[in-house]
C-alpha cells in the first residue's frame, strides 16, 4: 500500500462515547458543529432524544467542550473560527442512563443529580 495514503488513514470511531477521547486519539469524526452553530445562534431550549446507542454523547459533548472553553478539542471544526474559547459559561449535564424506569425514580434521578450540582456551585 502506498505510504502517503497510510498516512492518511485515520482509526474508526468504534466504541468511542467521548469526544475528547475521539478527538485526541485522532479518530475519523462527522463535523457536527455547523448544526451546533445553528442551534446556539437560533434556538433557545431544546430537548435533545435519540434511541439508545445513536450518538446522543457525541452531540452533547462536543457541546460541553465548547461551552467550558475547551479550544484544543475544537480547533479544525467548523466551528472554530466563530467561537471565543476564552469565555467559559457553567455546564450542567443530566443522566438518565440506566437508572429510570418510573416516574418515581425519575423524578428521584433528577432531584439527586440537581443536588449534586448545587453542592459543586
Amino acid at each position: 500500500m502506498n505510504a502517503e495514503i497510510q498516512t492518511l488513514r485515520r482509526k474508526l470511531p468504534i466504541g468511542y462515547q467521548s469526544f475528547a477521547d475521539l478527538r485526541k486519539d485522532g479518530c475519523y469524526y462527522v463535523d457536527k458543529t455547523p448544526l451546533i452553530r445553528q442551534m446556539i445562534e437560533e434556538g433557545r431550549y431544546y430537548f435533545l432524544s435519540r434511541p439508545r446507542r445513536f450518538g446522543k454523547s457525541l452531540l452533547v459533548d462536543p457541546l460541553q467542550e465548547l461551552f467550558e472553553g475547551n479550544e484544543a478539542l475544537i480547533r479544525g471544526l467548523d466551528i472554530h473560527p466563530y467561537w471565543n474559547g476564552s469565555v467559559k459559561h457553567p455546564v450542567v449535564r443530566l443522566t438518565l442512563d440506566g437508572i429510570v424506569s418510573t416516574p418515581e425514580e425519575l423524578q428521584y434521578a433528577v432531584l439527586n443529580q440537581l443536588y449534586e450540582v448545587d453542592n459543586c456551585i
